[in-house]
């Protein structure tokens, strides 16, 4: 909760509902490193003249009411997931009660380099937003010197360290960093990095403005721009980019249940090219990235194992819709132009995805949800307390958006974030306080 003041002066007493000097941590500044975890979890952030006092949350009453908030959050506005910022903040052990008060979904901001200690939220919340990962991409593809190696390695030391490494949420911009845009204007490389974040492990995590390719950086903080500046240009390449991306993960989970919890094989990699395969046989997307960018030669890549397809398979690189052959000795020779990213699917299973002038799409339909009013009496802080909510959400059946609807400007409203969805949506209530904060997402896809 912030003062405009100094510490020594706060008035508690009218920092509702937590009016006793009590329910806080003793002041003490924080240190903003995670070489201190303590200090991150009790000392205060803010300023010495804007303080944010910081909530005991191991106080059972404090935890209680969070518990008794979240819920009735939930309840009240339909809540299909969280975003719970600064969890870094707040010791891990608060969170099983209040995810289990909450029961949706949540993602947490654990901003911090190393994979271990964002695990160490990530197995008690669920999942995180995987900022250990989003350095070594934002390294790996920015430039033709970027480290494909340490990609590769934070993707294979994620999974020792996590119970559930696919349920990471994976980015490469937010509203805290610089845009990818902001590291290079390369829009090959920026095409690259978001074929990686929908197609690599976890769930993809898309930032408004990066469809196109705004270029805001964090000194100061212009990463925020208004979208409708843009005139919510649905033309521009990594808007058409990202719909072709979400159809064909789309086709490979429907295709395959295994395909999100599928780690993927690194099956090439090199000083400027990284080739990923992820699903079960059958269904497996091969994904073939570079940091070159567009100013690079053709190339051929060559795939000889890993793969999982049979010599003399039909393959379709999904983006050009060309096709290419397994060759007799099992090795694929990809063509690479202009560093654009690649991804092959067996042509002869794509059947049902609306690419490459499929037109057998079905359709995806919700069902109507309804929340019955609500009353719930309880005590906090020795005061009784009622709480009364009254939520009904109606879900329409939704028509399917294919290939020729997105490009003729239709918006997809057909997938919720989830298992095969990018995780999106707009904020429709948000409480902070003292460093902890969850934003109820209520997703519109």
């Amino acid at each position: 909760m912030a003062w405009n003041g100094h510490p020594d002066d706060i008035q508690y007493q009218i920092l509702q509902p937590f009016s006793d000097q009590k329910y806080y941590h003793k002041y003490c500044p924080s240190g903003y490193s995670d070489d201190d975890l303590d200090n991150l979890e009790e000392c205060w952030l803010g300023s010495p003249e804007v303080p944010l006092a910081d909530l005991d949350t191991s106080d059972p009453i404090v935890r209680q009411l969070f518990s008794m908030w979240i819920k009735t959050q939930v309840w009240k506005w339909g809540v299909d997931g969280l975003r719970i910022d600064a969890s870094i903040n707040v010791e891990p052990d608060f969170f099983p009660d209040f995810m289990e008060a909450a029961g949706v979904f949540a993602t947490a901001e654990v901003y911090t380099s190393h994979e271990d200690i964002m695990c160490t939220w990530t197995d008690k919340i669920g999942s995180s937003l995987n900022y250990p990962l989003y350095w070594k991409i934002t390294a790996a593809f920015q430039s033709s010197d970027g480290d494909m190696s340490a990609l590769g390695d934070m993707m294979k030391s994620e999974r020792s360290a996590c119970k559930d490494s696919s349920l990471l949420g994976t980015f490469s911009e937010n509203h805290d960093v610089p845009r990818f845009a902001n590291h290079t204007t390369d829009m090959s490389r920026a095409e690259n990095v978001a074929a990686f974040i929908i197609m690599a492990d976890g769930i993809p995590v898309a930032y408004q403005g990066s469809e196109q390719h705004l270029q805001g950086g964090t000194n100061p903080f212009t990463n925020r721009e208004p979208l409708w500046e843009t005139g919510y240009d649905r033309t521009t390449p990594i808007y058409k980019l990202y719909n072709t991306l979400n159809l064909v993960r789309r086709h490979a989970i429907r295709s395959d249940d295994g395909f999100t919890k599928y780690p993927s094989d690194i099956i090439h990699q090199d000083d400027h090219t990284i080739a990923m395969r992820k699903g079960n046989d059958g269904a497996q997307t091969i994904t073939i990235l570079s940091n070159t960018g567009a100013d690079s030669s053709d190339a051929t890549v060559q795939l000889c194992q890993g793969h999982g397809f049979s010599s003399n398979t039909k393959l379709t690189e999904v983006l050009s819709c060309t096709n290419l052959m397994v060759d007799g000795s099992n090795c694929i020779n990809v063509p690479v132009k202009s560093g654009q990213p690649q991804i092959l699917y067996a042509a002869d299973a794509l059947s049902g995805s609306t690419l490459c002038g499929d037109k057998s799409g079905d359709k995806v339909a919700l069902t109507a949800v309804t929340i019955s009013s609500t009353t719930i009496t309880t005590t906090i802080g020795g005061q009784p307390t009622a709480i009364r909510t009254a939520t009904t959400i109606p879900l329409s059946e939704i028509t399917p958006t294919g290939v020729g609807a997105a490009r003729s400007g239709a918006v997809s409203r057909a997938e919720l974030p989830g298992r095969s969805g990018v995780l999106v949506g707009s904020t429709i209530a948000a409480a902070v306080m003292s460093g902890f904060a969850a934003t109820l997402i209520r997703c519109l896809g």
